[in-house]
């Protein structure tokens, strides 16, 4: 509280003050004071701040004793009906204490004994007029300060109190009609001799003021952005033109605004509120953002619509204007008029080659676990029935053969019986024999089994019957039928490739796919990437570096200009913007076309207007009325409904239009919602280049079969030769 002063150093900073407008006799300084105390009690403030400047004119003979005990006698007065106030000697300690109460959104008002016209250029340069600061100037005269000598301009809340005669004390105030030219008018009165206030709250509300304009016209900037305004421009002037900084290159400027959500929404607004509007075109065509690093000299200026707002050459700006932190220190906004996210649109994703749809059914980390079963089906097969053979395989001796208790040696035998007998010994068969070539009879039969092929039974054990059913399953009820049931649903819906959904993916796209990433210029949502965090820093670096190859860069006139850049066949761009501005547009050229992303981060939009806008609190009292009553939606959807109306329509009277243009203007559901077509040939190109290739290795296989045994009867031929020729030899 250093800058604020006690009351006992009042007599120091009173001074003698200026003479001209405050002339007191010693006689009327307690009717003075008490005229003042019942002004503010009917303010009802929590507290009040006095600007009382040390004078050092004292040519009106007042002594500065008188004065200081007049104030005093405010003072005490004041306190005593429990009112804080704070007394100031210097303006620059005053306006300080203003700003403070205004980053608070704190009310504050303030008595001010000088001439106003002191301190008006002050207060409006420092942005301190606010309909949250009210400013009461004692003018002291017998009537208020003529118009053309001061003049309170619109958002300044100017209370001037003048002294008719004795005890008598008029209440002007320059925003008690709701026209923009703010001349004082007569709300209030106080006499000394009668009742006092004539009536309390001192002042009418800026609801009761705002709430009928009388026909006010407003300036609104606006520029093409569907569905919110669609504007025909009536010159052919361009963004290299000269800048709009004042009111006449504005109004040269015609623009035509043939309808529009927002516009919608601000006809009715004007109905409801009794005020008329006029268009005028944003410098640039765009909304608006902070200048360059090379101006910083205009103290964070906007460019475009917003900076006709900030420098007081507009009043309203609609079309999808989103909110900001860096905006609102040049702005404000209104209730939201439009609860949206952010998000970016590509194209729709690209069906995938058929010849593989084959493959399809399962995903790539189930096929190897798949094959591997098929592969370890056959061998534990062959282990399930070779088992018992091994284990139950008795020994027996090649050599010994047994009757009864007699043993016969097989070989003695052999040498003592004559050859001419020709005595073939009797070979004794092992109980439990295995089959031959087991094996490779149980991997055929695991693999014609899987691949649904007739087969017979293998093995009569319950063992093997029992596997022989678990596979019969697995291939039935497991592979077969999800197998087909998938292909057959892709084959209706065909498979594209992953979308891109989220910022990680369309990051890996842009580092990896070479997509380019386009936005708005001077948007809210390219404050959202050069402000952002994370991944939207590094989108935007990589939105710089795309800038270095590409000499157009990475900017666009509208959402509208991406959309159709993406459907001219921009398969490797994306456009960052609003989802429901990004959903119309899409809807505009065909909904199948494109690729609408998740919900990125929530964003808002509002009516914006200058800081400090008086009329502020009735305009949100009506938006906030048509936002619960559901008119805003119902206005946004009557919009989607008159472009669907008028796409139908133009395709209707054409007859016949491009490729392209007949799909960008059709009423198709995105692409997930695709109506299911029959299938065809091209669909099963898959299957038949699956038959091909089993048709090639097995001939491939029939060939060198063949080669092989014709290089064995070679050999044999070639040995048989070798043996003839050999026993020629001998008998020669």
């Amino acid at each position: 509280m250093h800058k604020f002063l006690a009351l006992g150093l009042l007599p120091y900073l009173l001074g003698s003050l200026n003479g001209t407008r405050l002339t007191f006799i010693a006689n009327d300084e307690s009717d003075t004071a008490i005229a003042l105390t019942q002004i503010i009690r009917g303010l009802q403030p929590h507290s009040l701040a006095i600007l009382a400047l040390p004078s050092k004119d004292l040519s009106d003979g007042v002594c500065q004793k008188d004065r200081s005990v007049y104030l005093d006698d405010f003072l005490h007065r004041l306190h005593r009906s429990s009112y804080k106030s704070v007394v100031f000697s210097k303006a620059e300690l005053f306006f300080q204490y203003i700003e403070e109460n205004l980053q608070g959104a704190n009310e504050c008002i303030s008595l001010i004994l000088e001439e106003p016209k002191q301190l008006l250029n002050s207060l409006h340069d420092r942005h301190l007029a606010h309909r949250l600061s009210l400013f009461i100037f004692f003018w002291g005269a017998r009537f208020p300060p003529s118009p053309r000598v001061i003049s309170f301009k619109e958002p300044l809340r100017a209370v001037v109190l003048t002294r008719p005669r004795k005890k008598a004390f008029r209440i002007y105030y320059n925003q008690a009609r709701p026209c923009s030219d703010s001349q004082l008018q007569l709300v209030n009165w106080y006499d000394g001799d009668n009742l006092g206030l004539q009536r309390i709250p001192l002042l009418p509300t800026a609801l009761s003021v705002y709430a009928n304009f009388q026909g006010r016209i407003f300036r609104v900037p606006v520029f093409h952005s569907p569905p919110w305004f669609w504007v025909t421009y009536c010159n052919y002037s361009s963004e290299e033109d000269e800048e709009l900084n004042n009111l006449d290159s504005i109004e040269k400027r015609k623009v035509w605004v043939t309808g529009g959500r927002d516009h919608r929404l601000l006809t009715l607004l004007s109905k409801e509120m009794n005020f008329r509007f006029k268009y005028i075109e944003a410098p640039g065509r765009t909304q608006g953002s902070i200048r360059s690093e090379n101006d910083r000299d205009l103290n964070d200026s906007f460019t475009g619509g917003i900076g006709l707002l900030q420098s007081g050459l507009a009043d309203f700006f609609l079309g999808d204007v989103g909110l900001s932190w860096e905006r609102r220190k040049a702005i404000e906004f209104s209730f939201f008029t439009l609860a949206d996210s952010g998000a970016f649109a590509t194209h729709a994703p690209r069906r995938l080659n058929e010849a593989l749809a084959i493959m399809r059914p399962f995903k790539q980390d189930i096929w190897p676990h798949l094959i591997l079963t098929i592969i370890f089906s056959g061998p534990i097969f062959y282990v399930i029935i070779a088992l018992p053979y091994i284990w139950r395989r008795r020994r027996v001796n090649s050599d010994v053969e047994h009757l009864g208790e007699l043993y016969f040696h097989i070989t003695y035998l052999k040498e003592i019986t004559p050859h001419l007998l020709k005595f073939k010994p009797r070979t004794v068969l092992a109980a439990y024999q295995m089959p031959h070539q087991l094996f490779q009879k149980c991997i055929w039969f695991a693999l014609r089994l899987f691949l649904k092929q007739s087969c017979n039974e293998l093995h009569n054990g319950y063992r093997a019957k029992f596997l022989t059913i678990v596979y019969w399953i697995a291939a039935t009820y497991v592979l077969a039928d999800v197998y087909s049931a998938q292909l057959t649903s892709q084959f209706a819906r065909p498979a594209r490739e992953p979308p891109i959904n989220t910022l990680q993916s369309l990051q890996a796209a842009m580092i990896h796919d070479g997509y380019r990433l386009y936005v708005e210029k001077e948007s809210s949502s390219l404050e959202m990437l050069e402000n952002g965090t994370e991944l939207f820093r590094q989108l935007y670096a990589l939105m710089r570096q795309q800038e270095l190859n590409d000499p157009q860069g990475f900017f666009i006139d509208s959402v509208e200009a991406g959309i159709k850049l993406i459907a001219e066949g921009g398969e490797d761009k994306a456009v960052l913007g609003g989802r429901e501005t990004l959903f119309f547009n899409v809807q505009q050229y065909g909904s199948k076309n494109f690729q609408l992303s998740q919900k990125l981060y929530t964003r808002y939009s509002a009516v914006a207007v200058q800081i400090g806008c008086p009329f502020l609190g009735s305009l949100n009292k009506v938006l906030m009325q048509l936002f619960e009553s559901g008119i805003l939606d119902k206005m946004t959807a009557a919009e989607y409904a008159k472009q669907y109306q008028e796409a139908a329509a133009t395709t209707i009277d054409k007859g016949k239009v491009q490729a392209k243009s007949s799909e960008a203007y059709s009423r198709t559901e995105s692409y997930d919602s695709t109506v299911i077509s029959p299938l065809n040939l091209r669909m099963l190109q898959g299957a038949f280049i699956a038959l091909g290739v089993g048709a090639l290795a097995a001939g491939l296989v029939l060939l060198l079969e063949t080669v092989f045994i014709k290089l064995d009867q070679a050999r044999l031929w070639i040995l048989s030769t070798r043996m003839q020729w050999m026993r020629h030899d001998r008998e020669v």
